[in-house]
């Protein structure tokens, strides 16, 4: 119908991991937010059997963006809130057999269900129409990329987020963040889309107080960071880590990267990773926030003057939190620069998550984020 233009799904990413937020109408013609109300419209997940979402505001813009002006309530934009707590508002999904993570295709169906009019009048009709677009809040600043590791023959997709309005003759942070095992793949989007681990450090806030580039990679679906799910040493690099380590390199040489300021966190498989990296280069890391993982005891003295805040939970059912406990404790017998965050039994499900989720609460701390920034080689 030539009155709606377009119709286009927004996604946030949670520390659950990505859902569907909001819904933006473009009109041909500019409405009044004022006389609009959440039970003019209908969204509904067409995933499945998944059913009616929960609208909690409704206003319009001029730009699109997720903004209410109450003194400038009208646009061509009409923005549909969502409730984010719907159970059928996340987009992916796990498959136990693959123990992969996989992203639905969003298909959504929106209903106007009364007539509205312009601001000048023209009548806009009811309809249901479904989604044309998606928008992505913060992954969509990434950009995606593929290296190549000749040495090691690696392909490596990766997202890339550059710090905006930066100063040429200045040089910034590096923060590397290795994906769990679920976000294994090819696809470039699913280590952003899974949990906050490497959206936390791009967001507006962050990036005002701590300017910084983020980098991504992505292990393939078929391997592993280290030989945990391959078969082989769980604590050993394998080529996809090290290539991380040659892809970091690489970029340094191509943006103005604080070679002094390079950080890497990661999540139970990328927890073993960061590690095992570590141990590898300890020459590139500046710090190092390892979650829900284990490292190889027998070279701990490599990583002993890298600062770390590990994070563990006290009942994690995947990764055994002695693996987090022995390193930490030996770190300390040498005088490492550690610190060491356990959650207690049933403390991780007493806030809704599952207690291998030791990242959430990691990552939602702003003490740590300033942590993290505070060191430099």
């Amino acid at each position: 119908m030539d009155e709606v233009k377009s119709i286009t799904l927004v996604t946030k990413v949670f520390p659950e991991g990505e859902k569907v937020y909001a819904v933006v109408i473009e009109y041909a013609y500019e409405v009044d937010g004022n006389r609009l109300a959440p039970n003019i419209f209908e969204v509904e997940s067409k995933i499945g059997n998944m059913g009616k979402r929960t609208v909690k505001r409704v206003y319009a813009n001029s730009d699109g963006r997720l903004v209410m002006n109450f003194f400038a309530n009208r646009g061509r934009y009409v923005i549909i809130e969502l409730d984010p707590k719907d159970m059928n508002a996340i987009t992916t999904y796990f498959d136990n057999n693959r123990f992969l993570t996989g992203r639905h295709k969003l298909e959504y169906l929106v209903t106007q269900k009364t007539d509205i009019y312009s601001i000048d009048g023209k009548k806009i009709p009811t309809f249901s129409l479904e989604n044309t677009h998606e928008k992505h809040l913060i992954i969509d600043d990434f950009i995606a990329e593929l290296y190549h590791d000749k040495e090691l023959n690696v392909d490596l997709p990766y997202r890339l987020f550059i710090p905006k309005n930066t100063d040429s003759s200045k040089v910034y942070p590096l923060v590397v963040f290795l994906h769990g095992a679920g976000e294994r793949g090819n696809d470039n989007y699913l280590p952003l889309a899974g949990n906050r681990g490497a959206i936390v450090w791009a967001e507006p806030g962050h990036q005002a107080e701590h300017p910084c580039f983020v980098l991504a990679p992505q292990c393939p679906p078929y391997s592993s960071w280290t030989g945990l799910i391959t078969g082989g040493n769980p604590f050993k690099a394998n080529k996809e880590l090290l290539a991380v380590a040659n892809l970091i390199k690489d970029l340094i040489s191509k943006y103005n990267i604080d070679k002094n300021r390079i950080y890497i966190t990661g999540l139970s498989m990328g927890g073993y990773g960061t590690f095992a990296i570590l141990m590898e280069h300890p020459e590139l890391f500046a710090a190092a926030i390892p979650i829900c993982g284990g490292g190889d005891l027998n070279r701990v003295d490599r990583i002993k003057d890298i600062p770390m805040w590990v994070f563990h939970a006290e009942d994690d059912p995947l990764v055994p939190v002695f693996l987090s406990r022995e390193i930490v404790r030996k770190l300390v017998d040498i005088g490492g620069k550690v610190k060491y965050t356990e959650f207690p039994k049933d403390y991780l499900e007493s806030i809704g998550y599952h207690p291998h989720a030791s990242w959430v609460p990691a990552y939602e701390s702003e003490e740590v984020v300033d942590w993290l920034f505070s060191n430099s080689k």
